[in-house]
């Protein structure tokens, strides 16, 4: 099997420096892009309240069935939609035989849809609380989360197409970490638009020409990999590979392969679980900032800019860790961080000490956990498709990154789905009670994560 290998892929070169930033500046679109329907989403419709909400109210923001919220049914709805389409268009990538490649083709017709719902969500049809609204936002959502798969699951496959050494793998996978990391730091200057433009049109107007310009940026992002890194996916189908489709008509066929992979099940367990700490750090920002630390909402964007920025730094300093400890070790390390992060989180504002005290030691908290979590479950990921891919000579890339998205979507499905329902216990300075619960489920999760993560052996 090695020999055959051997005569079917080419010598290694290296990837220039341009094609990694072309590459990267993808993420970077399709990160901002996601941030409007999966994080500003509850920040328009679900608005933080410090003694006055800061948007007006387009859909019902009250209870449904006694626990649940418009926003946060449709969210989960999206996520699991979205899950479940993430393997099925992982399988069609990878039997595609397309000429431009199995993975541009994809993300080329997705990209001005893609840009074009990312911000629709954003403009209800009707000024004020409206039926018609509610049924707007949930096509508008849903459509969304389905479009984004035809990109990212692609995207995601190309990482380790464009790289085949682990150590290059894991740089472009750092790249593309800061890429994700500018997208949030893009979508987050809402915060300081909202601020410096307060007093010269509604909020809402502000908001929706912001993320009007989101769109565009993220679109045009989102071309650079799609014009500028090759393809070569579809030009290069084995033999191998080709048995392998005439085997596996179903799409789904491809997945359970991927599934029986041990190892890489106990990874996408650890993915679906240690997801809800990692989406509530950023959703739950601005509550902390409005209903614990009791400041401005101008410090939701400084504290994840500073997060963001810090992380970055570490990035040199975890390739060492890898290099000396290996990525199991690093990432139980980053899961520990979590708990004490949110241990910290659900007593902000219970003893006086000054606010800058609590956004200082946040930061610091959130900084190692943010970095780690940020680069290595993609690139456990890649070795573990890299490693299959050795050991049969068959390449399901996006089948392997589409199974760890796809649980991670359920995971950020059932997070969508009781974050709000948390936030109905309290979310004001009054009644902060919803917030501190959200961080001491966001304990249990990290801690489950850590648990699992030990039956992890590196590959």
């Amino acid at each position: 099997m090695n020999q055959v290998l051997d005569e079917q892929i080419p010598a290694y070169k290296k990837v220039p420096l341009i094609r990694k930033i072309a590459f990267a500046a993808g993420q970077t679109g399709w990160s901002l892009a996601v941030f409007g329907f999966t994080e500003l989403i509850y920040q328009f419709y679900l608005p933080p309240d410090d003694g006055k909400p800061m948007f007006k109210a387009f859909v019902y923001q009250g209870a449904v069935l006694k626990v649940f919220t418009i926003v946060g049914i449709l969210s989960a709805v999206g996520y699991f939609i979205s899950a479940f389409m993430e393997p099925i268009v992982g399988s069609l990538s990878d039997r595609s035989t397309f000429k431009f490649g199995k993975r541009k083709t994809f993300m080329a017709a997705s990209v001005i849809p893609f840009a074009v719902l990312s911000a629709a969500v954003f403009f209800p049809l009707k000024d004020g609380v409206h039926a018609i609204n509610a049924v707007w936002l949930s096509v508008t959502v849903i459509a969304a989360f389905i479009i984004k798969c035809f990109y990212t699951t692609p995207y995601n496959a190309l990482i380790n197409e464009i790289a085949k050494e682990e150590k290059e793998r894991l740089h472009i996978i750092m790249m593309i970490s800061i890429a994700y990391a500018l997208g949030i730091g893009i979508g987050q200057t809402i915060n300081i638009i909202l601020s410096v433009y307060k007093d010269t049109m509604p909020n809402e107007s502000i908001f929706q020409l912001s993320v009007l310009v989101y769109a565009v940026v993220a679109m045009v992002l989102m071309l650079m990999p799609v014009l500028f890194v090759e393809d070569n996916s579809g030009k290069n189908i084995t033999q191998a590979e080709l048995q392998f489709d005439a085997k596996h008509k179903n799409i789904f066929d491809n997945m359970r392969e991927v599934w029986n992979d041990k190892n890489f099940r106990v990874l996408v367990i650890v993915e679906l679980i240690y997801w809800f700490p990692q989406k509530i750090f950023v959703v739950a920002v601005p509550y902390i900032v409005a209903a614990l630390l009791k400041i401005d909402n101008v410090y939701t964007a400084i504290i994840l800019y500073c997060v963001g920025i810090a992380s970055m730094f570490m990035y040199p300093i975890i390739d060492k860790l890898v290099d000396a400890y290996g990525k199991k070790k690093v990432m139980q390390s980053a899961l520990l961080c979590l708990i004490i992060s949110f241990s910290f989180t659900a007593t902000i504002g219970l003893y006086k000490v000054p606010t800058l005290f609590f956004i200082i030691v946040y930061v610091l908290l959130n900084t190692y956990p943010t970095a780690v979590l940020g680069i290595l479950p993609m690139a456990l990921a890649g070795d573990n498709a890299e490693n299959d891919f050795k050991k049969t000579g068959i390449a399901k890339n996006a089948s392997y990154f589409g199974l760890k998205t796809f649980m991670m979507k359920i995971g950020v499905a059932i997070t969508s789905l009781i974050f709000p329902s948390l936030l109905l216990l309290g979310k004001t300075p009054d009644n902060p009670f919803g917030i501190r619960m959200v961080a001491v489920t966001c304990v249990l999760s990290s801690i489950l994560a850590f648990l699992v993560m030990r039956k992890y052996k590196d590959v």
